[in-house]
């Protein structure tokens, strides 16, 4: 064990992966939030010739309500579809932040399926960074993985996992973050659990990857990472990112051995100390388990505190995401 992670129970990455891989799959990022998705979202841009930008959100709150749309080959239905999407925030701000204009004549000569479709926006997004491979980021991805496949059934999925103990801390600092130790922890050991059960229907195009080892194990995590995105052993896109491995910050791996204290570590592990073990992480061995009214408070406590937060931000848009004292 080194750097409060052992290798006790977390499946090799290796095991999920293909020997052959379809070079035209959609890959889709995911990871229960402030895992790390958004920094290897950037390893993807800068090494492996991906076209990803943030939160594909469109994706999913589409293809849960794809049957107010009906039949697609009927030509209103796609038109409404069509007309819909194109209203989507998503593509606000991505005009606004990747400067990419959707060319929607292109996207409605395409198949009339709503895989299709997607498939041609993100070709398009792709196109706009100059990029050739398609996919997307977003960690809700990961609570509506069954969804994704059926939608894609070629597609691949990279699944960034983080010491859930880190991710509470720096869920405290977010303005949308959950708001104490004990529902952050059980938000995030229910994400893995979910994804995990879902990851057993994509048998070779799955993989895990833990952001620690990214930090600490940066040759032989990116050489397995980049065999899952190429289906090659080449190492190009590894040896240029050992290149600059000088930009990486080992100290954000356990962060929560400092700044969490020990009655929140304990509620934590009491929680999810299962899954902690499961991927790996190191256990302190104490725990303290809430009272029912404990835990309702908490729940409380965070759905309101998300909720005000929110609202704060909608009528003052100028509030940032971290919070200002954090």
């Amino acid at each position: 064990m080194e750097n409060g992670l052992s290798d006790s129970g977390y499946y090799p990455a290796e095991h999920f992966i293909s020997k052959s891989m379809d070079s035209d799959a959609p890959i889709f990022l995911t990871g229960f939030a402030r895992s790390g998705t958004t920094w290897v979202n950037h390893l993807f841009r800068d090494y492996f010739d991906a076209g990803f930008v943030n939160e594909g959100q469109f994706i999913v709150s589409f293809g849960l309500r794809l049957h107010r749309y009906e039949n697609l080959k009927e030509p209103g239905n796609h038109r409404r579809l069509m007309r819909d999407l194109a209203k989507d925030g998503f593509f606000s701000i991505l005009r606004r932040n990747y400067a990419i204009e959707i060319d929607w004549g292109r996207v409605g000569a395409v198949k009339p399926e709503f895989s299709a479709i997607v498939r041609e926006v993100l070709r398009q997004i792709a196109e706009g960074l100059g990029k050739h491979r398609i996919g997307s980021k977003y960690p809700v991805f990961g609570r509506y993985m069954d969804l994704m496949n059926t939608l894609f059934p070629d597609c691949r999925v990279v699944h960034v996992i983080r010491d859930g103990r880190d991710c509470a801390l720096s869920h405290k600092r977010m303005t949308w973050g959950h708001q104490n130790t004990y529902s952050a922890a059980v938000h995030w050991r229910d994400y893995l659990r979910t994804l995990r059960s879902s990851a057993e229907k994509l048998p070779g195009r799955y993989l895990e990857i833990r952001y620690e080892d990214l930090l600490l194990n940066p040759e032989s995590t990116m050489r397995i990472l980049e065999y899952f995105v190429t289906g090659t052993h080449q190492d190009s896109a590894t040896r240029h990112f050992l290149e600059k491995r000088g930009a990486l910050k080992p100290n954000k791996v356990g962060q929560w051995r400092r700044a969490m204290s020990p009655h929140s570590q304990a509620v934590f592990e009491a929680v999810a100390g299962d899954t902690l073990r499961e991927y790996g992480y190191a256990l302190v061995g104490e725990k303290h388990y809430l009272s029912s009214l404990s835990r309702a408070g908490c729940i409380i406590h965070d759905r309101v505190s998300r909720e005000a937060w929110y609202w704060a931000r909608k009528i003052v848009p100028k509030i940032p995401e971290h919070k200002p004292w954090s």
